[in-house]
């Protein structure tokens, strides 16, 4: 039942972003603009001279596979559920059969079909003689493995820091401080392969290299054997935490919400 709730959902929402497709482009441009520009920067560093541990090749290749998989896997609704929840319109969808996180799946789903998509593809074209994808299929079943983890540690991370406006009356600055953060320590910003090697193993098994670079890593072929088998093992584990954070925030949230509205 939810599976055919959500495919009507997101047909309605593409329909939604078919109206307000000014706005959503200016938002998608800015999704893919910042890997685009780190990747100019670098280029310029590299070609300056200095000794860097990834070539041309690998830069292109990792800011543009970078773009897909943000493409795929970014979520923007903390703010936007932190202001549905203040403002009483979640109400409606409350009284619904379907639960109130379906809608929020489908809206995501759809304002990314849109417009990234195409974006990604023209910057591919204007780097394509330095871009170089894996050739062996076993690396794209683990890359398919681990994309929809990916995509869901993501998407849950931002869904809990929305659903904490049952308490707080803001969650803007929560969530901007979240997208900064994670635009370091994710690989969004620097490749964590560029970091420093004595936070090498810190940045391993923080959350947020889970939320975008270790596909990548997978992708790239830059993590092997017992360090792959740990990784997917930690990005399950953050798919458990965040799953089980975000049931527990949204009951309690929807109680202190029930409560103040009688």
């Amino acid at each position: 039942m939810n599976a055919h709730v959500l495919r009507r959902l997101v047909a309605m929402d593409f329909i939604v972003t078919l109206e307000y497709r000014g706005a959503f482009l200016i938002y998608m441009i800015g999704n893919v603009a910042v890997p685009v520009i780190s990747l100019l920067v670098w280029l310029t560093v590299s070609e300056q001279g200095v000794a860097m541990p990834l070539n041309r090749r690998q830069l292109v290749t990792y800011y543009l596979l970078l773009s897909v998989v943000s493409m795929l896997t970014s979520t923007w609704l903390a703010e936007w559920l932190g202001q549905s929840i203040r403002l009483g319109e979640i109400s409606p969808w409350l009284l619904r059969p379907a639960p109130y996180v379906l809608s929020q799946i489908s809206n995501n789903l759809a304002e990314k079909a849109f417009f990234l998509l195409p974006m990604v593809l023209g910057v591919g074209v204007f780097f394509r003689d330095d871009l170089r994808l894996p050739t062996d299929p076993r690396t794209w079943v683990l890359f398919a493995l681990c994309l929809p983890m990916t995509a869901a540690t993501a998407f849950l991370l931002d869904f809990v820091i929305g659903s904490l406006a049952f308490w707080m009356e803001d969650v803007n600055g929560i969530s901007r401080v979240r997208t900064l953060v994670a635009g370091f320590l994710s690989g969004q910003v620097i490749p964590l392969a560029l970091f420093p090697e004595q936070y090498a193993g810190l940045l391993a098994v923080q959350p947020f290299r889970y939320i975008l670079s270790f596909p990548l890593e997978v992708l790239t072929g830059s993590v092997r054997g017992g360090a792959l088998a740990l990784g997917f093992g930690l990005q399950v584990g953050y798919c458990v935490l965040f799953y089980g954070l975000y049931r527990l925030v949204w009951f309690h949230g929807l109680r202190a919400y029930s409560s103040a509205g009688g």
